[in-house]
């Protein structure tokens, strides 16, 4: 417990034991979604496939000269005394032992040679005759190696500039990197240039990485037929900043509405409320709430929080006196005062809505900017029809438009952008029940690391010594804001997060303390791929199940994706209704409802924004035709399980359930307790290829390279081979250094290390700028056998200054396992995404002895 150590008059609670631990088989979701990469495998085959044969031959060769080197060497220190009566072959015999010891050429003659050999006996002349040999035919096996590495990298270079003429990479590019795809030159793509690194780059992100990203990569659901449809939508940042802009002009009062801030809350008598905060232009789409303490000017937040949802206009009135809308601004820029959305829940074109909101304002400035809203919400929707070079000069022209607006019209800070989500043109039916069966083991595993948080524990304690053993709060808002304003609250929600820290990484008794049916059971979120020869080979079993990451398996990363996986010709199919069913299951003693955070501003919350029926959180904007005043969910503790229960006016349970994008424990400010609340379980597994930021081992010592092996677990791979080193142990090219020449002793390198051609390189730092997680960024694809990716990994490694450690992933799967074929017989990587769940825990008396549960 947290509470006790550090406020020593509270009595200590402690949990029931923990119950008869419930079956650790999960119940696995029938239906999967995919992300699926737009381009094939086959995409990024940029090897120098010969000169790495030629490379490996002279790997090879100089084994075979390592081998006679050592011979010959101590065979001519013991000739070479005995030349003293010959300078000539003296000398050639001391420069041979050199060249012997250097592994070069020997600068010697062949009448030297000769001369040498009739003074050594015949298995010694034999010897060195084989050692000439052998060196004379790496030299010119070298030679024809660094031909062919021109050659090769000439065709790997327009290999590179064809790939931008896929369709598919062009129209990802206009979103991704619209100043890449119009600016690029005739010039050839050559290794080290800057523009090959930004074609390679994204072009493996198409072809491998599996983060969906407008075309770059698609999505399917299991079984669904694929269109490679695409939706085209405006960013919902550039959306809110309209709305900001426009409800700060005088002259468009009458369009929109305004209400008190309805967060304020008493604590202890004194008014606290959230106050939002937006990232500007090029920061995140992310709105903070900070809570503040509003005693200094109670008074007249007693007004404001009087007054009803009204328009601008009517609140000017209602301010009154010499300056109303700068007295308005002000109280809109502290947060005092809110915008409602104007528009209403599940507005598929928000910018419609605003510019319907403008048409009944007589001035010129709000006709012209309607228009402006409706071509650009039109334009946005029409984009997924249109070609890469089609897409980006269009956006380019809309952004401009926004830009060149008549002197006096409003105009939005952020920056106009169109962002897509695409569905795959490759069916897939992953309805394989070995895979089934693969997951359902992978719970069994995971499970006894999967905790009760012990943020959940303070929060429990909290409640307990404000209300009394089985109490009751009418509004669950007022407890958060109360524990959140408390002078110690950073310190006790710290000392939780690190407790949680400390039991992670192992099985814990506290895998099967109970919560209440207002908190979701264990759930997880498995993102894993399957490395196979074929179909055929997964239904026999002939595969291995690659579990890449966890999330929460409640249903917030799919969410996002309704729009483009439901059914419009059959309601029952889509993912919704799918998401829908499996909320319930997780539910079935509460009311879910869907808590929404930062959706005015996020474009993937407001997607998911929906699925079920909602509950406010106190700072998230109205909408339009909400009510004004929505009820807040009451809190009680229940005495036998020692957990917490929301419940509604009636006193039905209630359920939080929080779909966003954001993961639960990056989630800001005091709406993180909430979460816990909703979902108070924490997956300390270790078991998966990603591994945990906080995790992180200390720097390698000097050149030290560290090895792990594949993890595995039957057909599960829980851990890929790895390598790790310090930065500096990554070969470099040197000044004067011929690129043949760095080519080769990169091979060199990888070979005497036993790496692999094909692997995932990420960077580790010990001091990360910004407070960024140590071992930061996303694995970046490197290929042994392909300069432009050397070259790239190289600048990659140079941009982090503050590198402690690169680590070296196996790619698994390899390009023979990747199992999906497109149309034209292209093999396509795609990853899977299941959901599990387990019983929820119950109160019991069965607790091991001498295991800590509290």
């Amino acid at each position: 417990m947290i509470t006790q150590p550090m406020v020593p008059q509270r009595p200590t609670r402690r949990d029931p034991a923990p119950g008869p631990r419930t079956t650790l088989r999960p119940a696995v979701s029938d239906w999967t979604v995919h992300r699926i990469n737009q381009l094939p495998v086959e995409a990024l085959d940029l090897a120098l496939a010969h000169t790495s044969q030629s490379l490996q031959q002279e790997t090879t060769l100089e084994q075979r000269l390592k081998e006679q080197s050592g011979p010959l060497a101590d065979t001519l220190h013991l000739v070479i005394p005995a030349l003293d009566d010959a300078p000539d072959i003296r000398r050639s015999a001391l420069e041979l032992r050199r060249a012997v010891h250097n592994r070069r050429p020997a600068k010697v003659t062949a009448a030297a040679v000769r001369a040498l050999s009739e003074r050594l006996d015949g298995a010694a002349g034999s010897l060195m005759a084989h050692w000439l040999d052998g060196m004379e035919e790496l030299v010119a096996l070298r030679t024809a190696t660094d031909a062919r590495y021109a050659t090769e990298t000439t065709h790997a270079s327009q290999r590179l500039r064809a790939v931008l003429a896929d369709h598919r990479l062009g129209q990802g590019l206009a979103h991704a990197s619209p100043h890449l795809l119009s600016h690029l030159s005739a010039k050839p793509l050559e290794p080290s240039s800057k523009a090959a690194r930004s074609v390679l780059g994204y072009l493996s992100r198409a072809a491998l990485k599996t983060s969906p990203f407008a075309r770059l990569t698609a999505l399917a659901l299991d079984g669904r037929h694929a269109d490679g449809a695409g939706h085209t939508y405006p960013d919902q940042q550039h959306v809110r900043s309209w709305v900001d802009t426009l409800v700060r002009d005088e002259r468009f009062a009458q369009a929109f509405q305004v209400e008190p801030n309805q967060s304020v809350r008493q604590v202890s008598g004194r008014p606290y409320l959230l106050v939002p905060s937006y990232g500007g232009p090029g920061e995140a789409a992310w709105r903070t709430d900070t809570l503040a303490d509003a005693a200094l000017y109670g008074t007249l937040l007693d007004e404001l929080t009087s007054w009803p949802r009204m328009t601008i206009a009517d609140c000017l009135l209602r301010i009154a006196g010499e300056d109303p809308f700068g007295c308005f601004l002000r109280l809109l820029d502290t947060g005092w005062l809110c915008p409602v959305l104007p528009w209403e829940a599940g507005e598929a074109q928000p910018l419609l809505a605003i510019a319907r909101s403008l048409q009944h304002v007589g001035h010129p400035a709000a006709r012209r900017t309607a228009g402006l809203l409706e071509q650009l919400e039109e334009a946005a929707v029409g984009l997924h029809s249109l070609p890469g070079g089609e897409r980006a000069r269009t956006i380019d022209q809309l952004v401009s438009r926004v830009r060149s607006v008549p002197e006096g019209d409003p105009q939005p800070a952020v920056r106009y952008a169109v962002y897509e989500d695409a569905v795959s043109d490759v069916p897939l039916s992953l309805k394989a029940p070995l895979v089934r069966e693969d997951l359902a083991e992978l719970g069994e595993l995971i499970r006894p690391h999967i905790f009760r948080s012990h943020v959940y524990d303070w929060l429990r304690d909290e409640f307990v010594a404000l209300y009394g053993p089985g109490g009751h709060c009418e509004d669950v808002f007022t407890f958060l804001w109360t524990v959140a304003a408390a002078p110690n609250f950073e310190g006790k929600f710290f000392q939780a997060l690190q407790l949680d820290h400390r039991a992670s990484g192992r099985p814990t008794e506290r895998a099967w303390l109970p919560v209440s049916a207002s908190s979701a059971p264990p759930t997880v979120a498995a993102f894993y791929q399957v490395a196979a020869g074929s179909v055929e080979d997964i239904r026999a079993g002939r595969h291995q199940t690659i579990v890449n990451q966890y999330n929460s398996g409640v249903g917030g990363l799919v969410a996002r994706f309704r729009r483009q996986l439901d059914a419009p010709d059959d309601l029952d199919r889509g993912l919704t209704p799918q998401l829908r069913d499996w909320i319930a299951d997780l539910f079935p003693q509460a009311d879910p409802r869907q808590v929404t955070l930062s959706g005015d501003v996020n474009g993937m919350h407001y997607a998911a924004d929906g699925v079920l029926p909602r509950l406010s959180w106190p700072s998230e904007p109205s909408r339009r035709g909400e009510p004004a005043d929505s009820a807040a969910p009451a809190l009680g503790h229940d005495p036998v399980s020692e957990t917490l229960v929301l419940l509604d006016q009636e006193g039905r349970t209630l359920a939080p359930v929080y779909l966003g994008v954001v993961p639960q424990h990056l989630v800001p400010g005091v709406a993180r307790l909430l979460l816990c609340l909703a979902d108070p379980w924490v997956n300390g597994s270790r078991m998966c290829c990603t591994q945990s930021p906080v995790d992180v081992p200390p720097p390698p010592v000097g050149g030290e390279m560290e090895r792990l092996p594949r993890t595995t677990h039957h057909r599960l791979v829980l851990g890929r081979r790895t390598w790790r080193f310090a930065p500096a142990t990554l070969p470099r090219p040197t000044a004067g250094e011929s690129a043949p020449a760095f080519f080769r002793r990169m091979h060199q390198w990888r070979s005497s290390h036993g790496i692999p051609d094909e692997v995932y390189l990420s960077i580790e730092s010990s001091s990360p700028p910004g407070g960024v997680n140590p071992a930061s960024g996303k694995p970046f694809w490197l290929s042994f056998r392909s300069p432009h990716a050397l070259w790239a990994a190289v600048h990659h490694v140079e941009k982090a200054p503050q590198a402690s450690a690169i680590r070296l992933a196996e790619a698994h799967p390899d390009l023979p396992s990747y199992w999906l074929r497109d149309g034209l017989g292209g093999r396509r990587a795609a990853e899977h995404v299941s959901l599990l769940r387990w019983e929820r825990p119950t109160p019991g008396n069965h607790a091991r002895a001498g295991m800590e549960v509290g």
